[in-house]
Protein backbone atom coordinates (compact mmCIF):
# COMPACT_ATOMS: atom_id res chain seq x y z
CA UNK A 1 0.00 0.00 0.00
CA UNK A 2 1.10 3.39 -1.13
CA UNK A 3 2.12 6.04 1.74
CA UNK A 4 -0.84 8.41 2.59
CA UNK A 5 -3.41 6.18 1.03
CA UNK A 6 -5.82 5.04 3.75
CA UNK A 7 -7.33 1.33 3.52
CA UNK A 8 -10.88 1.37 3.69
CA UNK A 9 -12.04 -1.73 5.31
CA UNK A 10 -16.09 -2.84 4.83
CA UNK A 11 -16.51 -5.80 7.53
CA UNK A 12 -17.81 -8.73 5.70
CA UNK A 13 -20.66 -10.79 7.53
CA UNK A 14 -19.67 -14.64 8.00
CA UNK A 15 -21.00 -16.68 5.25
CA UNK A 16 -23.15 -14.11 3.31
CA UNK A 17 -19.82 -12.01 2.18
CA UNK A 18 -22.30 -8.81 2.16
CA UNK A 19 -21.01 -5.42 4.01
CA UNK A 20 -22.25 -5.47 7.90
CA UNK A 21 -24.39 -2.20 7.54
CA UNK A 22 -27.09 -4.38 5.13
CA UNK A 23 -28.09 -6.76 7.50
CA UNK A 24 -30.63 -3.84 9.31
CA UNK A 25 -32.00 -4.59 6.13
CA UNK A 26 -32.04 -8.59 6.20
CA UNK A 27 -32.87 -8.95 9.94
CA UNK A 28 -36.53 -6.96 9.52
CA UNK A 29 -37.06 -9.09 6.37
CA UNK A 30 -36.51 -12.13 8.27
CA UNK A 31 -37.77 -11.21 11.21
CA UNK A 32 -41.48 -10.58 9.45
CA UNK A 33 -40.69 -14.04 7.66
CA UNK A 34 -40.54 -15.74 11.00
CA UNK A 35 -43.60 -13.63 12.24
CA UNK A 36 -45.99 -14.35 9.43
CA UNK A 37 -44.68 -18.47 9.19
CA UNK A 38 -45.38 -18.52 12.96
CA UNK A 39 -49.10 -17.27 12.14
CA UNK A 40 -49.31 -19.13 9.24
CA UNK A 41 -48.86 -22.55 10.82
CA UNK A 42 -50.92 -21.54 13.88
CA UNK A 43 -53.49 -21.10 11.26
CA UNK A 44 -52.78 -24.24 9.66
CA UNK A 45 -52.59 -26.35 12.53
CA UNK A 46 -55.86 -25.33 14.16
CA UNK A 47 -57.71 -25.64 10.71
CA UNK A 48 -56.51 -29.11 10.55
CA UNK A 49 -58.68 -29.59 13.76
CA UNK A 50 -61.55 -29.59 11.79
CA UNK A 51 -60.45 -32.35 9.33
CA UNK A 52 -58.02 -34.61 12.21
CA UNK A 53 -60.56 -37.45 11.56
CA UNK A 54 -60.37 -37.43 7.69
CA UNK A 55 -56.56 -36.70 6.84
CA UNK A 56 -53.07 -37.09 9.26
CA UNK A 57 -51.85 -33.92 9.78
CA UNK A 58 -48.57 -34.18 7.60
CA UNK A 59 -50.72 -34.99 4.72
CA UNK A 60 -53.15 -32.14 5.49
CA UNK A 61 -49.88 -29.99 4.83
CA UNK A 62 -48.41 -31.05 2.29
CA UNK A 63 -52.32 -30.70 1.02
CA UNK A 64 -52.25 -27.35 1.58
CA UNK A 65 -48.91 -26.97 0.45
CA UNK A 66 -50.10 -28.06 -3.17
CA UNK A 67 -53.14 -26.48 -3.55
CA UNK A 68 -52.41 -23.45 -5.70
CA UNK A 69 -50.11 -25.34 -8.12
CA UNK A 70 -52.65 -28.36 -8.82
CA UNK A 71 -53.54 -29.10 -12.03
CA UNK A 72 -49.91 -30.32 -12.09
CA UNK A 73 -47.33 -33.61 -12.19
CA UNK A 74 -46.00 -35.60 -9.39
CA UNK A 75 -42.51 -34.03 -10.46
CA UNK A 76 -44.09 -30.48 -9.34
CA UNK A 77 -45.73 -32.10 -6.12
CA UNK A 78 -42.03 -33.46 -5.24
CA UNK A 79 -40.52 -29.68 -5.58
CA UNK A 80 -43.06 -27.77 -3.74
CA UNK A 81 -43.05 -30.50 -0.50
CA UNK A 82 -39.35 -31.71 -1.23
CA UNK A 83 -40.65 -35.36 -0.85
CA UNK A 84 -39.20 -38.17 -2.15
CA UNK A 85 -40.84 -39.81 -5.62
CA UNK A 86 -41.69 -42.69 -3.29
CA UNK A 87 -43.35 -40.23 -0.56
CA UNK A 88 -44.69 -38.15 -3.13
CA UNK A 89 -46.29 -41.41 -4.53
CA UNK A 90 -47.56 -42.57 -1.58
CA UNK A 91 -49.52 -38.96 -0.48
CA UNK A 92 -50.89 -38.93 -4.10
CA UNK A 93 -52.45 -42.17 -3.70
CA UNK A 94 -53.56 -41.60 -0.29
CA UNK A 95 -54.97 -38.29 -1.57
CA UNK A 96 -56.97 -40.49 -4.39
CA UNK A 97 -58.08 -42.84 -2.15
CA UNK A 98 -59.89 -40.08 0.05
CA UNK A 99 -61.62 -38.76 -2.25
CA UNK A 100 -58.80 -35.62 -2.77
CA UNK A 101 -57.36 -35.88 -5.83
CA UNK A 102 -57.79 -37.48 -9.04
CA UNK A 103 -55.36 -38.29 -12.03
CA UNK A 104 -55.43 -38.53 -15.90
CA UNK A 105 -53.17 -38.37 -18.41
CA UNK A 106 -51.83 -35.39 -20.05
CA UNK A 107 -53.57 -34.59 -23.58
CA UNK A 108 -49.78 -33.90 -25.02
CA UNK A 109 -47.90 -36.79 -22.81
CA UNK A 110 -49.79 -40.04 -22.24
CA UNK A 111 -46.66 -40.63 -20.18
CA UNK A 112 -47.30 -37.64 -17.77
CA UNK A 113 -50.23 -37.86 -15.33
CA UNK A 114 -51.74 -34.70 -14.41
CA UNK A 115 -52.86 -34.44 -10.31
CA UNK A 116 -55.97 -32.11 -10.02
CA UNK A 117 -58.04 -31.31 -6.89
CA UNK A 118 -61.86 -33.17 -6.87
CA UNK A 119 -64.43 -30.97 -6.64
CA UNK A 120 -65.14 -32.27 -2.91
CA UNK A 121 -61.32 -30.98 -2.37
CA UNK A 122 -61.90 -27.93 -4.61
CA UNK A 123 -64.62 -26.45 -2.05
CA UNK A 124 -63.04 -28.00 1.05
CA UNK A 125 -59.79 -26.00 0.53
CA UNK A 126 -61.92 -22.89 -0.85
CA UNK A 127 -63.56 -22.82 2.41
CA UNK A 128 -59.91 -23.35 3.93
CA UNK A 129 -58.99 -20.21 1.96
CA UNK A 130 -62.09 -18.17 3.24
CA UNK A 131 -60.94 -19.01 6.38
CA UNK A 132 -57.51 -17.69 6.23
CA UNK A 133 -58.99 -14.46 4.31
CA UNK A 134 -60.64 -13.50 7.80
CA UNK A 135 -57.67 -14.14 9.57
CA UNK A 136 -55.59 -11.99 7.72
CA UNK A 137 -57.79 -9.42 7.40
CA UNK A 138 -58.21 -9.28 11.46
CA UNK A 139 -54.91 -8.30 11.52
CA UNK A 140 -55.16 -5.21 9.56
CA UNK A 141 -58.02 -4.08 10.61
CA UNK A 142 -56.72 -0.96 12.17
CA UNK A 143 -54.88 -0.02 8.85
CA UNK A 144 -55.78 3.16 7.05
CA UNK A 145 -56.02 2.66 3.14
CA UNK A 146 -52.47 4.30 2.68
CA UNK A 147 -50.73 1.56 5.13
CA UNK A 148 -53.00 -1.01 3.31
CA UNK A 149 -51.54 0.16 -0.14
CA UNK A 150 -48.04 -0.08 1.17
CA UNK A 151 -48.44 -3.37 2.71
CA UNK A 152 -50.00 -4.15 -0.65
CA UNK A 153 -46.88 -3.07 -2.94
CA UNK A 154 -44.48 -4.47 -0.58
CA UNK A 155 -45.93 -7.80 -0.97
CA UNK A 156 -45.98 -7.89 -4.37
CA UNK A 157 -41.95 -6.61 -4.32
CA UNK A 158 -41.28 -9.98 -2.74
CA UNK A 159 -43.59 -12.27 -4.94
CA UNK A 160 -41.71 -10.50 -7.66
CA UNK A 161 -38.21 -10.77 -6.53
CA UNK A 162 -39.32 -14.41 -5.10
CA UNK A 163 -40.37 -15.46 -7.99
CA UNK A 164 -37.66 -14.09 -10.27
CA UNK A 165 -35.20 -16.63 -8.50
CA UNK A 166 -37.70 -19.68 -7.91
CA UNK A 167 -37.00 -22.27 -6.35
CA UNK A 168 -33.93 -24.00 -7.56
CA UNK A 169 -31.48 -21.65 -5.85
CA UNK A 170 -32.13 -23.24 -2.02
Amino acid sequence: MKKGRKKIIDTQVPLTGKPEHLLSRVEVFKKMCRMLEMKRKRFIENDWQHYAKLIPRQQFLHLMMVRHSLPCNLAKIMQITGMTSAGASIFVDKMVKQGAFERHEDADDRRNIIISFTPRAEKITARIDDRLNQYIFQFFADCNESELANLEEASRLVCRVLDAHGDDDI
